[in-house]
């Protein structure tokens, strides 16, 4: 009672921080740099009714971001009016885009940050409740913005570590190099000592970051490949197990698929964007890349490791997609047999090359080529997780399962969710558990 009590008084003496999020494992990322910025101020609100800050971290990858942004400020104009000295603020690539845009268009906004700017948040709170106008800081920067190192709160299994920010590849369909600039590596010293910070508080597998992990180090001085980089952190005592998301069918050499291959901690799985089967579409989404050479590379990984998990993203409807385009990307997904994947329709993002492209795909007919590849790729994926049945695979132990708390839950290598069956009192999260 006392422990509560003392509890309470210290939230009260701080003020409360609602953040909330969407979009990729980068936003979440940030979301969690933010919290540790305000740690020592702010203690972290349930709801938008208990925060005296609230964050939205925005995404301007999926459709009609903006007006999922202006719906959620919506939503808030009500309790803004209740409570004149709540905060709101925006952040991610939607406030990086359109910058003073959103605090024209809304009144509910005190201050608006791009993807370079997590740093300057406090400052911006503080000249906000100091009586200012509202704010709005959205330049670039050269180099690694620096932020505080660790996480906030409590320890976790598995942390996200970003190694790089920004793309330089131009998709003709991405908003990315937009919303968050050039690409730019983070120093090796840097994420190492993030790393050994969160493993001291228990983590035991990181999950590396970046538009496009396979280019890391290629700015650097001296330069550093993705391939080192993994090598070199495979060395730090108590980390079991790294992942990355997502490397770049471009950037793929034979070093990288010899890492994978000989690193025992470097998990049996990849996800590797397909985006279309058809060197056409490939082409016109400046790729980079053409389907025999993403099925070499596929063919490569299979053989060097036999029981890894490989996943994808695809496109479907892209302007000047025929029939005959989508039949190619079934046809390789009917040859590599992907796990899993994320599919969407192609939806123009403004500011993009491919926005200036005419829609040639009906959206009915978008939808249709959608279902049928998902109803396939489902199909592929149930085969998948049922030829596991009766093999042995280490299982890496994270938490109670969402199904029965008193039972435990993990991943395999391949990134495979499995929950135990049965409680084991001698089990623990961070455990590595061999599972039949």
């Amino acid at each position: 009672m006392q422990e509560e009590t003392d509890l309470n008084i210290g939230q009260a003496a701080r003020q409360g921080l609602y953040i909330q999020t969407f979009g990729c494992q980068m936003n979440e990322y940030d979301s969690q740099k933010l919290a540790k910025i305000f740690e020592s101020s702010h203690f972290e609100a349930k709801s938008p009714d208990q925060a005296d800050l609230i964050i939205i971290n925005t995404c301007s990858v999926r459709e009609k971001p903006e007006q999922k942004l202006y719906s959620e400020l919506g939503k808030l104009a009500e309790l803004k009016r209740a409570r004149p000295g709540l905060l709101v603020g925006v952040g991610g690539c939607v406030a990086q885009q359109e910058g003073s845009r959103i605090i024209k268009r809304s009144k509910v906004v005190d201050f608006v940050f791009g993807t370079h700017n997590l740093s300057l948040v406090p400052s911006l709170v503080k000249a906000r409740r100091s009586g200012l106008p509202p704010q709005v800081a959205v330049d670039y920067r050269d180099g690694w913005e620096e932020l505080p190192l660790g996480f906030k709160g409590s320890s976790k299994i598995s942390v996200f570590v970003s190694i790089s920010r920004g793309c330089n590849k131009n998709c003709t369909y991405c908003i990315v190099p937009v919303t968050r600039g050039k690409e730019v590596s983070r120093p090796f010293h840097e994420i190492e000592r993030e790393l050994r910070i969160a493993i001291h508080r228990g983590a035991r597998e990181v999950v590396l970051l970046g538009q496009t992990v396979n280019s890391y180090g290629r700015d650097l001085t001296p330069r550093v490949t993705f391939s080192e980089l993994l090598l070199r952190l495979s060395k730090i005592e108590g980390l079991e197990r790294i992942r990355f998301t997502s490397p770049h069918p471009q950037e793929i050499r034979s070093d990288f698929v010899e890492m994978m291959a000989g690193t025992p901690k470097v998990c049996r799985h990849v996800h590797m964007p397909l985006q279309s089967g058809s060197n056409v579409i490939l082409k016109a989404m400046n790729r980079n890349y053409r389907r025999e050479r993403y099925l070499d590379i596929i063919a490569s990984l299979k053989e060097a490791i036999p029981d890894i998990s490989i996943t994808t993203d695809v496109i479907v409807g892209f302007p000047g997609e025929s029939e005959s385009d989508f039949e190619q990307t079934m046809d390789i997904l009917e040859q590599v047999r992907f796990d899993s994947s994320y599919s969407f329709m192609f939806s123009a993002r403004p500011g993009t090359r491919a926005a200036a492209m005419e829609e040639t795909v009906p959206e009915q007919e978008k939808l249709r080529r959608l279902q049928h590849f998902q109803r396939r790729q489902d199909q592929i994926t149930s085969e998948s997780l049922n030829s596991w049945v009766g093999r042995t695979g280490e299982i890496l132990l994270d938490g109670p399962s969402s199904s029965d708390p008193s039972c435990f839950q993990g991943r395999l290598s391949q990134n495979i969710l499995v929950n135990l069956q049965s409680a084991h009192s001698s089990l623990r999260a961070g455990n590595q558990h061999r599972q039949d």
